[in-house]
């Protein structure tokens, strides 16, 4: 875009002297700091109150009819010499800064210099009676006066905004001053007469002057949008100023935000109503609550969106949010994908509390997705509107975005109050006209404005969340475990979806009506999950998850020919896999049969490691059939603290009691090692001190057939003077052909001193881990994002999932159980976070897995249930295993499968997936079904049609595109 040229003026070397005052007026003049310069970065919030005020106080018209010309504004630091019936307004707190003897020239020239306040009308009152005026409309009860007056000040904030905005642009004065002067005394002389519609008709003209002054060097549209916050608990009658107003507002909130405003105070949510359909007001927001979604699991983050569309919809007259935009932290790569799916069209890539992420240079971009998809978003961060030393830069910043910026861009953002002063006053002055920019809501920012073409894709490194630091702060006292709790559950929930839909594929008809009465709704209980009440879910769950599984047990079943008691065991992941499960009252001489590689007595009962298929199911003996031919069982091995399996050697350090090495058998040089460290330590010279893992006993619980297990007990010391911090006991578990070295790790005994610095100091400085060492510093490091392998050099790179480190030959994946938090330590350590702040859990459940090429399959497999259910006759017609939904791309994750009563257009019942590509391929998967399928289409996440699927016989063929996410609907009859 070009601009015009500026106009030069030669800088003056000498102070102007000051325009001598016709007849008996006085001249107004504000003596303030930072005058025509841009403020610096640390201006304190009580000087900036002190230099609007004085600047703009001496434009309240009770003032103006005592004058005959303008006020004009000077530096505290350079003012001209003091005339006679001069009023001089210094600014608040900058008294001392005038030259020597100052006041004292004042004084003897027939000046009155005066130190303002923050209080403009009782400033006003003490002017006019320094000055021995009388002004009766001051203390009318009009409202119309009282708004004119308002007003009045509101015009003089623009002036002082619009002249440093005119010099940050490097242009000349263009302001008509004369005929400002006239509209502006005539105003003030109607106000004092009581006149307020005359009073305003001139106001208007002296906003119109303004803007057309604005318009010399910028002529085209500048636009601020005001983005008002809202949350849960803001209170009723909050939003009573901002409706009053009428100037075009957005108002962020998330979805639960505006279901407590419905509830609270039904008027305001009636009248954000009415000013949307207006077109003066807009509601932005995304998810239900303002989770923390990059740590969350995918189907979690999913049901955020998916209830968030609901209530807006339902309290906004039907309409959809079209902008995604958060409060709190909540960015991450996949995002745009993520909201494009529920229909979103906008984005604001900012977050407004704490967390770090890219920053553009400019005020609009293109966000995208891993798989292609881009959102335009406002990338400019936004001014706060309830500071008051933020609104000495609105003419710097918006100098910045005119000179810059395709389209000059200006958000504020705000709670509902308070607000900051000035932010009053321009609100006042968008009243009027548009004179620094003009204000509009964020949707319509959006589609006033050209769709950019630059695009930018920020990598899962380039944000930082505050998550862990503001949960210690709250005094939360699970910080670390709330969330390895939360993805257990919704493992599990996910796993009593699959069951039921696997039941209903099964039987290919509806549940009966008692049957459907008993259960217990799975769409009830994930909003019982994701709205925090966690107890009531378990306890559901556990009800639940066995129902299903014996009612998919019958309907697999059918009429057997055989009488022999035993267990189905059901797998509700998309992905194959090798499970140990326990077996009730089982025999304990079971030997390995079918699907069944080994079984082994324990102190808990008989536990059996059998293979199961995707979406599948094994059934294996309750008793052993000593004429059967056995399988071959796995190979197990305990050499004194060496433990091995196929897959792996585990050797345990005898003076730690941690892990000394892993590796595979055939390796000779460690993969990994593995300690428990305590962190916060500081010695007497401010240098850190490490502690020490001190093993007292070690033990051999079991050595095969099925399980090697061992424990170490042991303490962590303070190595200055010996000191226990900590007593530990770490469980390993290697079962025979399961690749996952398992690690639970016990914790007793804290220190209490220790216990008490930790919950209030920085929970990455202060912590107890489980630190993880590797002795290639070039190895390469990936974390798991949304079951994406994603390349990570960040210091902190959380992920709830899995850590995979790799070397050209090696691939040795960390599985962490949904404990999200890691901190690495130079090239070669990583620690995963266990203790911090007030955490009150003390068992820990940790794995290893190694040479896996997908490691989310182990992740998914490491906290998903396998369900047991008795049966008293089998194994059924159809085999000792079988599977019922396959996906041929190990690539592609199914996060899950649900029934659905009516596919489509009322197609018939079915069964819906949700894919997700991890490896950034396009993929081809042949989804296969136990049944044909009558028909298959994609949707996005609003079950709005994206493409109708090809059919082949069983099989329904997806394309992906590289991290796309589909949902799959499939009716089957």
């Amino acid at each position: 875009m070009s601009m015009p040229s500026p106009e030069s003026a030669e800088p003056q070397t000498e102070a102007p002297s000051p325009p001598v005052p016709e007849g008996g007026h006085w001249s107004l003049i504000a003596l303030v700091s930072h005058d025509g310069v841009e403020p610096p970065a640390n201006l304190s919030e009580s000087e900036a109150l002190g230099i609007w005020c004085a600047r703009s106080v001496l434009w309240h018209p009770a003032l103006l009819a005592q004058t005959q010309m303008l006020p004009r504004i000077e530096s505290i630091d350079a003012p001209t010499s003091p005339g006679p019936r001069e009023l001089r307004v210094v600014a608040a707190g900058v008294l001392d800064r005038l030259p020597s003897g100052y006041q004292t020239q004042a004084e003897d020239a027939g000046a009155i210099v005066v130190e303002g306040g923050a209080d403009r009308l009782a400033l006003v009152r003490d002017l006019l009676a320094r000055i021995n005026a009388v002004a009766p409309a001051l203390d009318t009860e009009n409202e119309g006066l009282i708004t004119a007056a308002n007003d009045f000040l509101a015009l003089g904030t623009a002036r002082w905004m619009l002249r440093d905005l005119t010099i940050a642009m490097g242009h000349a004065d263009a302001l008509d001053t004369e005929s400002l002067e006239r509209e502006v005394l005539a105003g003030a002389l109607a106000w004092c007469q009581g006149d307020h519609p005359a009073a305003t008709n001139r106001l208007r003209a002296a906003f119109e002057l303004l803007t057309q002054a604005r318009e010399r060097f910028y002529p085209v549209d500048a636009y601020i949008v005001d983005v008002c916050l809202l949350d849960p608990s803001t209170p009723p009658g909050s939003l009573t100023d901002a409706l009053k107003a009428r100037a075009p507002v957005t108002f962020l909130a998330p979805a639960l935000a505006v279901e407590k405003l419905a509830e609270s105070d039904p008027e305001a949510i009636a009248s954000v109503r009415e000013a949307i359909t207006e077109g003066w007001a807009d509601v932005v927001g995304g998810s239900y609550t303002e989770s923390e979604e990059p740590l969350l699991p995918m189907e979690s983050v999913l049901w955020q969106f998916r209830r968030g569309a609901e209530v807006y919809r339902r309290h906004l007259d039907d309409r959809n949010v079209e902008t995604l935009a958060r409060r709190r932290f909540s960015l991450y790569p996949e995002l745009p994908q993520l909201a494009k799916r529920f229909g979103f069209r906008f984005a604001v890539h900012l977050g407004f509390d704490a967390g770090r992420f890219p920053i553009r240079p400019e005020a609009k971009r293109l966000w995208e997705g891993p798989d292609g998809t881009s959102l335009e978003t406002l990338t400019r961060p936004p001014l706060g509107a309830d500071r008051s030393a933020q609104g000495m830069f609105i003419p710097w910043r918006l100098a910045t975005s005119m000179k810059d910026d395709h389209v000059a861009t200006l958000p504020f953002v705000h709670w509902p109050n308070p607000v900051a002063p000035w932010y009053l006053d321009l609100r006042r002055v968008s009243a009027f006209s548009p004179v620094l920019a003009r204000w509009v809501t964020l949707n319509d920012y959006f589609h006033l404005t050209d769709r950019p073409y630059e695009t930018f894709r920020p990598e899962h490194d380039q944000y930082v969340t505050p998550y862990l630091a503001q949960a210690v702060a709250r005094r939360d006292e699970r910080p670390i475990s709330r969330k390895a709790v939360h993805a257990r559950l919704r493992a599990r929930l996910e796993a009593l979806n699959a069951t039921r839909a696997l039941e209903r594929a099964v039987l290919g008809t509806a549940p009966d009506p008692q049957t459907r009465a008993e259960e217990v709704s799975t769409l009830d209980l994930e909003t019982s999950l994701e709205t925090g009440q966690v107890d009531e879910v378990h306890s559901a769950l556990e009800r639940a998850i066995p129902d299903a599984a014996s009612r998919l047990a019958v309907a697999i079943q059918g009429e057997t020919s055989e009488a022999r008691p035993g267990f189905f065991v059901f797998n509700p992941l998309g992905v194959a896999r090798r499970a140990a499960v326990l077996l009730p009252d089982a025999a304990l001489d079971l030997r390995p049969e079918g699907p069944l590689r080994a079984a082994q007595f324990t102190d808990e009962g008989v536990w059996a490691v059998v293979d199961l298929p995707a979406f599948g199911y094994a059934w294996v003996p309750r008793d052993a059939d000593l004429a059967a031919t056995p399988t071959t069982p796995g190979v197990l091995s305990v050499r004194g603290r060496l433990l091995g399996n196929e897959s792996m050697a585990v050797e345990i350090d005898p003076t730690s009691g941690g892990i000394r090495s892993i590796r595979t058998p055939t390796e000779e040089v460690a993969r990994l090692g593995q300690q428990l460290v305590v962190s916060g330590l500081v010695a007497s010279d401010g240098s850190p001190v490490s502690t020490k893992m001190r093993e007292e006993s070690f033990e051999v619980e079991y050595g095969g057939p099925a399980l090697v297990q061992a424990i170490s007990r042991g303490v962590i010391v303070d190595p200055r003077d010996d000191r226990r911090l900590a007593s530990f006991t770490q469980r390993y578990r290697l079962w025979t052909g399961r690749p996952i070295l398992e690690l639970d790790v016990t914790l007793n005994d804290l220190d209490p001193d220790w216990l008490a610095r930790s919950a209030q100091a920085d929970p990455w400085a202060h912590n107890l881990a489980c630190r993880w060492a590797w002795p290639d510093p070039n190895s390469m490091l990936r974390r798991t994002c949304f079951f994406s392998p994603e390349v990570t050099e960040a210091d902190r790179p959380e992920t709830p999932d899995a850590l995979d480190i790799s070397t050209r030959r090696q691939r040795t994946a960390l599985l962490f159980g949904s404990l999200a938090h890691h901190r690495r330590h130079g090239q070669r350590m990583l620690d995963t976070l266990l203790i911090a702040g007030r955490e009150t859990e003390r068992n820990f459940r940790l794995g290893v897995v190694l040479d896996l090429e997908h490691p989310f399959h182990a992740s998914m497999d490491f906290i998903a249930p396998a369900p047991v259910v008795p049966t008293e006759s089998g194994p059924p017609r159809t085999g000792p295993t079988g599977w019922l939904f396959q996906l041929d791309n190990k690539a592609v994750a199914a996060t899950r499968l649900e029934p659905l009563e009516n596919t489509g257009d009322n197609h018939g019942w079915g069964v819906v997936f949700h894919l997700f590509e991890t490896a950034g391929r396009p993929a081809r998967c042949r989804l296969r079904l136990f049944r044909n399928p009558v028909w298959a289409r994609q949707t996005d996440f609003h079950h709005e049609l994206v493409v109708d699927l090809p059919i082949e016989e069983d099989s329904i063929l997806i394309d992906l595109t590289p991290h796309e996410m589909a949902r799959i609907e499939v009716t089957l009859g």
